[in-house]
């Protein structure tokens, strides 16, 4: 997306929230997720993943803090099968966790995604994954080099919202919004790809989605080894090719595919963990 490229909204029904409250909510997620939550707040999302023992990706989330809650955005294709496996760690701690409902969530892209933020009277958080509030609305600045944004609001007000939004920016598709994410070098974890890939191969360490010292969680001693021991010969690059986009999952040649969507041009904008070249380690 270049300065020339229209601005575009975006209805993300495809990421769902899973929500995290209760006085032991924090230290829960600290011990099952591979970033710090303790510096999640309001005004400041996170990046972070949730693993399986082997250290590889059941889901890439982004931590949100909305006043004693988090909420956790990801792929709704993984939401059930990571909230449901969470539910299993709760034991004893005072915790409860559920799918939020009653949100409605849209994207907003481009180089005047700010100024109609604007002009809706919203605040266009300026650095990666800051977070502002206004009129019961929550935007997030995403990561990438294209101003992108992601508003948060009560459902019943969704529809105006959108309506608000299609009137100053043009309409986009899902698949749009996966290409930024996949230019931004953001990696998605849909179902066929669960439990494929360490966390390092798809950079997630690059991205700031794991803390190395905050202690243990789920698939940590993994993820720990590959870290200091540099075991992971295999990471995730952004590339274009001719052809029809693969499925996530598929085994080309190349790689592995952790993500591809058609692009105008005809070619195909995928992510994925490319092939260990001969000798390398294969982790």
């Amino acid at each position: 997306m270049t300065g020339n490229s229209p601005t575009i909204a975006v209805p993300l029904a495809q990421l769902g929230l899973i929500d995290a409250r209760g006085p032991d909510a924090a230290a829960f997620l600290q011990g099952q997720l591979s970033n710090d939550v303790r510096v999640v707040a309001p005004e400041r999302a996170q990046l972070s993943s949730y693993n399986s023992p082997k250290g590889r990706l059941l889901a890439v989330l982004h931590v949100m803090r909305e006043g004693d809650a988090f909420l956790l955005e990801l792929h709704r294709g993984v939401l059930e099968a990571v909230l449901k496996r969470l539910r299993m760690y709760v034991l004893r701690s005072k915790v409860t966790l559920a799918e939020a409902t009653g949100q409605a969530l849209y994207g907003l892209a481009g180089p005047r995604a700010a100024d109609v933020l604007s002009g809706l009277g919203l605040p266009a958080p300026g650095a990666p994954l800051a977070c502002a509030r206004a009129d019961g609305i929550d935007v997030m600045r995403r990561l990438g080099a294209v101003p992108r944004y992601t508003l948060r609001a009560p459902a019943a007000g969704g529809a105006g919202l959108w309506a608000r939004l299609s009137a100053r920016a043009a309409a986009g598709a899902w698949e749009d919004w996966r290409r930024l994410d996949i230019e931004a070098g953001v990696p998605t974890v849909y179902p066929q790809t669960q439990d494929r890939f360490v966390a390092q191969m798809c950079n997630l360490d690059a991205l700031g989605g794991i803390s190395f010292d905050k202690g243990c969680y789920t698939g940590q001693e993994i993820i720990a080894r590959v870290h200091y021991r540099g075991a992971v010969k295999r990471h995730m690059e952004v590339r274009r090719l001719p052809g029809a986009p693969p499925a996530p999952g598929a085994r080309l040649e190349a790689g592995e595919i952790v993500d591809a969507v058609a692009a105008a041009d005809g070619r195909t904008s995928l992510a994925l963990v490319v092939t260990a070249s001969p000798g390398g380690a294969s982790t």
